[in-house]
C-alpha cells in the first residue's frame, strides 16, 4: 500500500511498530521557520511619508530639465505625491508647475510604484499657462530609517504641445 511507503506518525513495517515523530517535528520546524522568515521579509512596511527633492532631464533631446521639491507618501499599497517643479527648456523657456499624482505601490525596503498624475503651471517666458498629464514608474530605496533615494521615469503628454520623457534621480528624507 502507498501509505506504508511514507509513514506519517505510526506504521507497522516488518512486524514492528515505529514512529517518525522526531522527523515530523524537524520537518514542521523547518517549514514554520521558512514561513516566518518569508513573512518578515514580505510584509509591507509601516506607512511612510517622505520629503523628496529630485532632478531630471530628457534623455532624448536633453532640452528639458526638471527640478522638483515635494512630498511622497506610501500607505496601504498606494502612493501619492505632490511636487512643486521648475522646468527649464532651451526652446520653451522657464516654467513652474504643481504636480499631483496617485497610484499603486509595494511598500517594502525597496518600494516600486506606478502612478498617474497631472501637472498645472505657468511659463513666464511665453506668458502662458501650461498643463500636462503623465504616467510615472519609480522606485524608492530606503538607505537608513531617515534617508533614501528615488529613481523615476515620467512621460509628459501635451507639455508644450509635444510629449517629453524625463528620468529623475532624487533624495528622500523622512522623520
Amino acid at each position: 500500500m502507498i501509505l506504508n511507503r511514507s509513514p506519517l506518525f505510526f506504521t507497522r513495517q516488518n512486524k514492528r511498530s515505529n514512529s517518525n515523530h522526531p522527523w515530523f517535528q524537524f520537518t514542521a520546524a523547518i517549514l514554520l521557520s521558512v514561513n516566518c522568515l518569508s513573512g518578515i521579509a514580505a510584509n509591507p512596511q509601516p506607512d511612510k511619508y517622505y520629503a523628496r527633492i529630485a532632478h531630471g532631464r530628457s534623455p532624448d533631446t536633453h532640452d528639458l530639465n526638471v527640478t522638483s521639491l515635494g512630498v511622497l507618501s506610501l500607505k496601504n499599497n498606494m502612493v501619492g505625491h505632490a511636487d512643486l517643479s521648475y522646468l527649464d527648456s532651451d526652446t520653451n523657456g522657464s516654467a513652474i508647475t504643481l504636480d499631483f499624482g496617485a497610484g499603486l505601490a509595494f511598500n517594502w525596503y525597496v518600494s516600486p510604484y506606478l502612478s498617474i498624475g497631472a501637472s498645472l503651471g505657468y511659463n513666464w517666458d511665453k506668458d502662458e499657462a501650461i498643463a500636462a498629464y503623465f504616467p510615472e514608474v519609480g522606485v524608492v530605496v530606503d538607505m537608513t530609517e531617515s534617508f533614501g533615494m528615488t529613481l523615476s521615469a515620467k512621460r509628459y503628454y501635451s507639455l508644450y504641445q509635444e510629449d517629453e520623457d524625463i528620468i529623475m534621480l532624487g533624495l528622500v528624507f523622512r522623520k
